[in-house]
């Protein structure tokens, strides 16, 4: 391997320790994942996300709960979705926040792509070049959640699965009974059939 190899693999992998070490916009450590094989295109450069605001001096360290797909056991381990899978609650270390939504999509967008070695589980999320850009409570108890950039899909088993990991994560962290994610403006469900 030559030199310019050698430097972009040691770069690769000091990227994915720093992320692995939780040097995320919320902190702490992110699961542990192997990379699975692309299939599809190669994602867009991601936009920047504004930083967040710091919390106040009431926040409260809290669990996040992102949720994960356990792939193929036919809702044996949580919410059955998709194509036989398992949509199954994955709480975090404490995190001091005021905004547990914005926390909470923006840690499951850092997730690493692909199935984790400890627990098995998969995630359909990362991998292409989505941000968090807004989100709010409605007063019919819908959350909306507003990304920008484009996922990065690798067959139409994880349609389901972004769509299911996105809405329950959102709804959990605000308490909605109810989750609309857009796009760049278009629902998510729009989006998946046009892509």
């Amino acid at each position: 391997m030559g030199m310019l190899g050698r430097t972009t693999t040691a770069a690769a992998t000091a990227a994915v320790v720093l992320l692995l070490a939780g040097c995320g916009t919320d902190g702490g450590p992110a699961p542990t994942t192997t990379s699975a094989p692309p299939t599809g295109s190669p994602p867009a450069t991601s936009t920047t996300e504004p930083a967040p605001t710091p919390p106040g001096p009431d926040a409260t360290p809290a669990p996040l709960t992102l949720y994960l797909v356990r792939v193929g056991d036919d809702g044996a381990s949580g919410e059955p979705i998709g194509c036989g899978d398992s949509l199954v609650a994955v709480p975090t270390e404490p995190i001091t926040t005021d905004d547990p939504l914005r926390a909470s999509i923006t840690r499951l967008l850092q997730t690493p792509e692909g199935e984790t070695v400890d627990t098995g589980l998969y995630t359909a999320v990362p991998g292409g070049s989505l941000d968090y850009v807004d989100g709010r409570l409605e007063a019919d108890g819908t959350v909306t959640v507003e990304l920008t950039g484009r996922p990065l899909l690798r067959g139409m088993c994880d349609d389901p699965r972004l769509e299911a990991q996105l809405e329950r994560t959102a709804m959990t962290a605000t308490g909605a009974s109810e989750a609309r994610i857009l796009i760049d403006g278009v629902p998510l469900e729009e989006y998946l059939r046009l892509d």
